[in-house]
């Protein structure tokens, strides 16, 4: 059979054309350092290539995340150590006041060394990093901790975000609580009905600042001064009660009767919820002082006993309502100025006499204890009320108030008076620990200010229990700290193994790939040195 030329010139442009496409490739592959560069190229390398590629992105975005952790985490443990060395110095400063006679002047001289470091605390807690707050939860807006001056201009109250630290016991309650978290490629899991991440498959670089310096007191009340009401003004103001905070609005009418019905009644429809389910509910009495009770009848409005122990507390609100004018609040939590009879140390039937001071004008009150607790009381505000007159000097008849002597706008101070015939009433100055240290700081500053080195000297053990406190923080977060280590190294492990597998799948083989280019481009110039023995002489090679 014959060849044509045709057909051989097609066989000879056929091979030397893919000898041509070979060599490029070859080319490119060696110019890019990839073995393909189209999925259609190798289509189960480029699929396995893209899940790889995938997963080295996700292990380093999980290290860049590590990273992060661990900025934020030193930095808090550095302030916490800080903070360590600052309780050790305020408990040394209370043992060298409550240990030694001084006059108050001394006394004085301690109690600014308290506030000064007090004010520290709060400095080293408002540290940010990038401009993220590291102790105000999930909030990086302005600064978390804040310290508020009293009426003597001196620092009297921690806040948290706008809260005092002694308001509640739960530090959830507070706002901007809820935690922060980074994937780390532990394995993040995402509740399907509630959208909510699971915090134990993530990492928190959150620190709720009211949980690391503790939060609550013993008990406490609200205490609105009525007569700071006046006719056809508005008001605002937040009560944190039972873990649970509502806004109060109402107008004030000048009447002290119409006022409380107004809050009382703003105050049941904030908590009707509650007071339906029996639950919880702040409630104020006659006087203005704000407490927790409860209703074991589902749906009663009239209120149950008060609750002790319970934190309750009120502070103004001019962000909801700019109008609004302020109110003179105390809020009984901490040091406190007020002082109650001892009514543990009263006997049946012996006659009790004490100076009463109000403002300016001194008593001398006299009576007979009771049977009851009760009878007791009502004997005391008998013979305050023949003294000063009705309702100037009232005695607390409950929990957490009992026995606590108020009046209103004015302080009331008791003092030892010997009267024939009667005993020197016993009486203490109302003694409400903190649990947060900055709080139970300034409280004891004021306490030596008043020259109270009994109640200073209580906080000196306390201080030291929130120091081992504060350890314990520490210590959990160099174990988390150790934890980020470990997986860094995991994270570093599997990036090295997946560089490994994509090499494999894409990069090419330098060495192998310059062989098999120079073998291409050897066999297509021996293809273009043949040319002469297959291409045909033409007419123009004739003309020559």
């Amino acid at each position: 059979m014959r060849i044509t030329n045709p057909t051989i010139l097609r066989g000879y442009n056929r091979d030397l054309n893919r000898l041509l496409d070979l060599k490029n490739q070859s080319e490119r592959k060696i110019t890019s350092g990839r073995s393909f560069s189209r999925a259609s190229d190798a289509p189960l390398s480029a699929a396995k290539a893209l899940n790889v590629r995938k997963s080295m992105y996700d292990s380093t975005q999980y290290s860049e995340n590590l990273k992060v952790a661990t900025k934020f985490y030193t930095e808090a443990e550095t302030t916490l150590l800080q903070v360590s060395e600052k309780m050790a110095s305020v408990r040394e400063t209370l043992i060298a006041a409550c240990n030694t006679d001084k006059d108050l002047q001394d006394y004085s001289i301690y109690a600014q060394q308290l506030m000064t470091t007090a004010t520290e605390l709060c400095e080293m807690f408002n540290t940010d990093s990038a401009e993220r707050s590291i102790f105000g939860g999930e909030s990086n807006a302005g600064q978390p901790f804040t310290i508020v001056n009293d009426a003597s201009g001196n620092p009297s109250t921690v806040l948290y975000h706008g809260v005092p630290l002694s308001a509640m016991n739960d530090c959830n309650a507070y706002p901007y609580s809820n935690g922060v978290y980074l994937d780390i490629g532990i394995g993040m899991e995402v509740n399907q009905k509630t959208h909510e991440s699971d915090p134990q498959s993530m990492l928190c670089i959150s620190f709720n600042g009211a949980e690391v310096t503790g939060c609550g007191a013993e008990y406490g009340t609200a205490d609105i001064d009525l007569s700071s009401i006046k006719a056809n003004r508005q008001y605002c103001f937040d009560i944190y009660a039972g873990g649970v905070k509502k806004t109060i609005s109402f107008t004030g009418t000048g009447d002290k009767t119409q006022d409380v019905a107004a809050i009382n009644e703003q105050i049941k429809e904030a908590y009707k919820k509650d007071m339906a389910y029996g639950k919880n509910y702040p409630y104020m009495d006659e006087n203005g002082v704000i407490t927790l009770r409860k209703n074991e009848d589902a749906g009663q409005t009239v209120p149950g006993e008060p609750i002790p122990n319970e934190i309750v507390c009120a502070v103004n609100n001019n962000y909801k309502n700019p109008h609004a004018s302020q109110l003179t609040i105390e809020n009984d939590t901490g040091y406190t100025d007020k002082f109650k009879m001892n009514l543990d140390a009263m006997n049946e039937g012996t006659q009790y006499s004490c100076k009463v001071t109000v403002g300016d004008e001194s008593k001398t009150v006299t009576f007979t204890a009771g049977a009851t607790t009760e009878d007791t009381v009502k004997a005391m505000q008998d013979a305050l009320d023949a003294q000063f007159g009705a309702g100037v000097v009232n005695v607390g008849t409950y929990e957490p108030r009992l026995g606590l002597l108020t009046s209103e706008g004015n302080k009331v101070k008791i003092n030892g008076a010997e009267v024939e015939g009667s005993e020197a009433m016993p009486f203490e100055r109302e003694a409400i620990y903190s649990n947060n240290y900055i709080q139970l700081t300034l409280d004891a500053a004021r306490a030596l200010q008043n020259g109270d080195i009994e109640y200073a000297n209580g906080c000196i053990d306390r201080i030291v229990s929130a120091n081992e406190n504060l350890l314990v923080e520490i210590a959990d977060l160099g174990c988390n700290e150790q934890f980020i280590d470990f997986n860094q190294e995991r994270i570093t492990t599997r990036l090295e193994n997946l560089t490994e597998r994509y090499t494999d799948l894409e990069v090419v083989d330098d060495k192998k790939e310059i062989s098999l280019w120079k073998t291409y481009e050897a066999l297509y110039n021996a293809c273009l040195q043949m040319s002469s023995s297959v291409v045909p002489n033409s007419i123009f090679n004739y003309m020559k």
